[in-house]
């Protein structure tokens, strides 16, 4: 679990976050949506540490039972944090050095180490470019591989910032059925800060909304009407539901 309590951040003399109180459960994948600038990539950085907030908390709460299971894995993970130091390290290897905390000092890598690095690899397609030179991996690939050794690191929290950038629309599925594995045994969070609206109704089971540095609204993907988009966005959509889980899709009024 994450507890935020009055979290916030004062840059320039501007307000960025002001007063930010919510808590993400175990098991729970957040989104959080709104305008450039409306402090997503702010209320990220700063849960993931990489920002100090002028005020406020940020906790994380792992039963005992699962901080011993996670052995030297890290309470939170931001996405983008890692980048390749070699670019012509394969990219199976690269992806294992997600793996280190966990690694025993002198010792080789598990057979969960690699169990769990050939499952996302699988998961997001980058199974058959295991043996390639991260450096010359196309975008796309390359985009991949980072999300992939996010996944890989097993934190408690992950965070992910704009992850469907460049993506074509099978990686961007590939990514839901990822974010699904992580969460599924009930023991880790992940919170997907986003511009793409039905990537985030899709794939959230809570969605936050930020307006001016704070929380305007937060609630299950059906708060997301057409109303409200105009409201926080000043945009007219039309609203249709997803014929197999229900929630909302966003489309865009054609321009006339």
């Amino acid at each position: 679990m994450i507890d935020i309590s009055n979290l916030s951040l004062t840059i320039g003399g501007a307000a960025v976050l002001d007063g930010i109180s919510i808590s993400v459960n175990d098991g729970e994948t957040l989104g959080v949506i709104g305008k450039s600038g409306s402090g997503k990539t702010a209320l990220a950085k700063s849960i993931a540490g990489l920002i100090r907030s002028n005020r406020g908390t940020v906790s994380f709460k792992r039963d005992a039972q699962d901080r011993k299971a996670g052995g030297n894995g890290k309470d939170v993970l931001y996405y983008g944090a890692a980048a390749p130091q070699n670019p012509d390290e394969t990219l199976y290897n690269f992806l294992m050095l997600a793996r280190v905390p966990y690694k025993k000092l002198l010792k080789p890598y598990s057979g969960y180490d690699r169990q769990i690095a050939e499952e996302f690899m699988e998961i997001l397609g980058l199974t058959p470019f295991s043996d390639v030179n991260i450096g010359a991996l196309p975008d796309g690939l390359f985009r991949l591989a980072m999300i992939a050794h996010a996944f890989i690191g097993e934190a408690h929290a992950l965070i992910l910032d704009n992850p469907t950038n460049d993506l074509d629309i099978v990686s961007v599925k590939m990514l839901r059925k990822a974010l699904s594995r992580y969460v599924m045994n009930g023991n880790r969070i992940a919170i997907c800060c986003s511009n793409d609206l039905n990537f985030i109704s899709q794939t959230a089971d809570r969605i936050l909304i930020m307006d001016a540095g704070r929380v305007a609204e937060t609630g299950p993907p059906d708060i997301l009407d057409a109303e409200l988009i105009k409201k926080y966005f000043g945009i007219e959509v039309i609203i249709s539901k997803n014929i197999y889980n229900g929630n909302p899709e966003i489309h865009l009024f054609p321009d006339t």
